[in-house]
C-alpha cells in the first residue's frame, strides 16, 4: 500500500513538474531589438493587405506618447513557423498575459509592465515555442468593451465592421501589427531568457524586429457611408411607392 501511495505521489509531481510554468526576462524591450512603425499606406494583411490605404499617406515611427499603443506577448506551441498573417492563424496564437504599453521616451519604443523580476509565463519550463508581439492603436481597444485588453482587441477584430458595438468611427484611422517571430523556451531561473534581442541565445530565437508594422485596417470614409445611406433611402422610397 505505501508503494503504490509513493508511486501515485511521485506520479503527480511528475504531472506537475511537466505543466510547470516557465519565466522570461519581459523587462528588456530594447530599441536595438524592438521598434514600430504605423503605415497608412496599405491595409492590414489580416484584411487582404494590399496598397489601398489612405492615399497620400505616409509610414512612421509611432508616435512619442506614453500609453498610446498597447502591445502583448503571444505564442504557439509546435514546430518553428512564421508570424501570422490571417485572423484564422491569429486565432491559433495563445495569449501569454505579459503586456507592454509606448513608452514615450524614445524612437517607436516600448515598455513592459513587470521592470525587474522574471515573468511568469504559461507555457511550460524547457518546451520551446513560437512567439510574437502583436501591437495596436488604443483607439481599436476602446471597440467592443473599451479596454486594452488582447482578448477584447481580437473580439473587435473578429466582428470588423459587421454592425454592433465592434463598428469602426469612419474617418478614425485604427491599426493592429504583428512583430517576426521567434521560438523560445522559458526557464524556471530568475530572471529567465530575453524574449527580445537582436541574436539566438541558449534558449532559442528571441523576437528580433525592427520597423515593426502596424498596418492600417479598413474603415469606410464617411462618403461612402453617406452615399450608402442616400442608396438605402432610395430602394426604401422605390418599394414604397411600388406598395
Amino acid at each position: 500500500m505505501k508503494k503504490l501511495i509513493l508511486t501515485t505521489v511521485c506520479a503527480l509531481a511528475m504531472a506537475g513538474g511537466a505543466f510547470a510554468q516557465g519565466n522570461v526576462a519581459w523587462n528588456t524591450i530594447g530599441a536595438n531589438a524592438f521598434t514600430v512603425q504605423t503605415n497608412a499606406t496599405v491595409i492590414s494583411p489580416l484584411f487582404g493587405g494590399g496598397a489601398s490605404g489612405i492615399v497620400g499617406a505616409t509610414v512612421g515611427n509611432t508616435a512619442n506618447v506614453a500609453t498610446t499603443f498597447s502591445y502583448e506577448l503571444l505564442y504557439l506551441g509546435g514546430s518553428q513557423v512564421s508570424a501570422p498573417t490571417t485572423l484564422a492563424a491569429l486565432a491559433g496564437w495563445s495569449d501569454a498575459g505579459l503586456s507592454a504599453v509606448n513608452s514615450g521616451t524614445g524612437r517607436a519604443s516600448v515598455s513592459g509592465a513587470q521592470t525587474s523580476q522574471a515573468s511568469t509565463v504559461p507555457w511550460a519550463a524547457g518546451t520551446t515555442d513560437n512567439i510574437v508581439l502583436v501591437g495596436w492603436s488604443d483607439n481599436l481597444g476602446l471597440l467592443g468593451n473599451g479596454t486594452q485588453t488582447y482578448a477584447n482587441v481580437l473580439n473587435v477584430l473578429n466582428n470588423w465592421n459587421t454592425g454592433g458595438v465592434y463598428n469602426p468611427v469612419a474617418g478614425q484611422n485604427y491599426f493592429f501589427g504583428i512583430s517576426t517571430a521567434g521560438y523560445e523556451s522559458p526557464t524556471t531561473a530568475n530572471p529567465g531568457p530575453t524574449i527580445l534581442a537582436t541574436a539566438p541565445n541558449a534558449t532559442g530565437t528571441p523576437i528580433f524586429s525592427l520597423l515593426t508594422q502596424l498596418d492600417l485596417l479598413p474603415v469606410p470614409e464617411p462618403g461612402t457611408l453617406a452615399l450608402c445611406g442616400l442608396g438605402g433611402l432610395a430602394l426604401a422610397l422605390i418599394r414604397r411607392q411600388r406598395k
